[in-house]
């Protein structure tokens, strides 16, 4: 049969081998057949057949099916020689393209690390014949098929191969394709798919416009379906959201704008939150994602109420000072407060007041803000004595490994007392003032021991410096793992305890 093969062969190259007569259209298609034979006479076919199928497109689709089936072959010499021979397909005819780039991505799922390479080869191939045919056909297979893994490493091919291209290769034209074509399939993304569709986006040149990002915002907005609101209960919706919000920090600025986000959270998500069975870190990561959105938020309807929300939600927080530390003086001990979810719950109040300063002096609130100021200076001493206590175990030389996480919590702790302090200050003023620039606690550890030489949180002359730097920076950084931090053992008045029952945890 091998050598019946060499004949075909021969009939096929006559005439410089573009022979595409009758009898040459016949010898073609024993060629076809011969890919059904024995492994000798399948690897000669699939070699031949490479070379003449330019001449024969009338039988392409007969080609390519007989190729996709050497794909399953027992020998994996075979399948690799059938993987490499669809560019060569392609270059003669682009009607299967789609078809071929479904298969061959069903093969980046293949046991063995050359079978995934010769896959992952064909398809870069391809993609240089056509680009815009393979970018569907690869996003085409992410919506059609139901296997998790599938979809995750064809994802995961598109942003680590041809994502990454450079400008010649991967021109305007086709990046918006590719987004248009992953927004048609977006609503059927899974969240873990869509959130790297929206990392591949923020990667892309033509999405580095602010027009574009606040585009990849919306996407995520709508994604959150934030217009049918939370039930209060209903947990795995509200974890999902959070995702999204994750996510949609680091492409806010002054000029794309988080307001729907930050309307989402005052009115469904603060109040409820606390009744939830959800652990504290898991509460603290929400209200940070809601202290970074908030420099970024535009007006929005109803102000009052829902900062009113946003306000009582902070007293929560704020444990009313007792008679006796109102008279303590030097001899008061450090008061037992939640620092990390105070300085988010400020954070957010100073950011959005910005834009309503008369909240904090209107009329109706005159009682409610008198007890708040109580509170603010009975916060304020308990955060210069913890500071105190915290700039002298920072000057201390320590050693080990364990001494260098412990130094790295008390320079994070400490840089939360500071700028809970900055806040303080500017709340207390007489109108309020909101003029002072925090930049929040959870940054780099170098970054803070930078802050740290430039900060007295004691020392209300030092406040410009310590909140030097912008908002938007902040924003962009990603949230390190959270921590809650507990300040030296000992309470007030035998170890008083907060309005919200239980110790309070910094």
């Amino acid at each position: 049969m091998v050598d019946r093969i060499y004949d075909l062969y021969n009939v096929l190259n006559d005439k410089n081998g573009t022979n595409n007569s009758p009898e040459a259209l016949g010898a073609y298609q024993n060629l076809i057949q011969a890919m059904k034979q024995g492994p000798q006479e399948k690897k000669l076919a699939l070699q031949f057949i490479g070379k003449f199928c330019k001449n024969f497109p009338a039988e392409m689709t007969k080609t390519v099916e007989g190729v996709i089936d050497l794909c399953e072959n027992e020998d994996i010499t075979i399948r690799k020689l059938a993987i490499k021979e669809f560019p060569t397909l392609m270059r003669a005819s682009t009607d299967t393209l789609q078809r071929v780039i479904g298969i061959l991505i069903q093969l980046l799922h293949a046991n063995d690390p050359s079978e995934v390479t010769q896959a992952q080869n064909s398809i870069m191939a391809i993609y240089h014949i056509n680009p815009k045919e393979t970018i569907t056909g690869i996003l085409s297979t992410i919506h059609h098929t139901q296997e998790d893994t599938l979809r995750k490493r064809a994802l995961r091919f598109l942003c680590t191969r041809i994502a990454t291209l450079d400008e010649t290769d991967l021109s305007k034209e086709i990046e918006e394709h590719l987004i248009k074509t992953c927004k048609d399939i977006s609503s059927g993304l899974d969240a873990e798919e869509f959130v790297t569709v929206i990392k591949l986006f923020s990667t892309l040149r033509s999405m580095q416009t602010l027009v574009a990002r606040q585009e990849l915002v919306n996407m995520i907005i709508n994604q959150c379906h934030l217009e049918q609101g939370w039930n209060g209960v209903d947990i795995d919706r509200l974890n999902l959201i959070v995702v999204y919000m994750n996510h949609a920090t680091s492409l806010l600025s002054k000029n794309v704008h988080s307001t729907k986000f930050i309307v989402f959270m005052l009115d469904y998500v603060i109040e409820p939150l606390d009744k939830l069975p959800t652990s504290s870190d898991d509460k603290l990561d929400i209200f940070r994602i809601l202290a970074e959105m908030s420099p970024f938020s535009t007006e929005f309807d109803r102000p009052k109420e829902r900062l009113a929300k946003l306000f009582h939600v902070l007293m929560t927080f704020l444990p009313e000072p007792s008679v006796e530390s109102e008279t303590a003086g030097a001899n008061e001990t450090t008061p037992h407060f939640q620092f990390s979810f105070i300085e988010c719950l400020m954070y957010a109040l100073h950011q959005l007041s910005r834009k309503y300063p008369d909240f904090l002096i209107a009329e109706e609130n005159e009682e409610h803000v008198k007890d708040f100021r109580l509170r603010l200076r009975y916060l304020y001493r308990g955060a210069s004595s913890y500071t105190t206590q915290l700039k002298s175990c920072l000057n201390e030389k320590v050693e080990g490994d364990e001494q260098d996480e412990r130094k790295k919590s008390r320079l994070i702790a400490y840089k939360i007392c500071s700028n809970v302090q900055i806040m303080i200050r500017d709340l207390c003023r007489s109108p309020p003032s909101f003029k002072s620039n925090v930049i929040l606690s959870w940054k780099t550890t170098e970054e803070l021991k930078r802050s740290l030489s430039e900060t007295d949180g004691g020392n209300a002359s030092a406040t410009n410096k310590n909140g030097v730097g912008t908002n938007n920076n902040t924003n962009k950084r990603a949230r390190p793992e959270k921590q809650l931090y507990r300040p030296p053992s000992g309470g007030q008045n035998g170890g008083q305890k907060n309005r919200r029952g239980g110790y309070q945890r910094y």
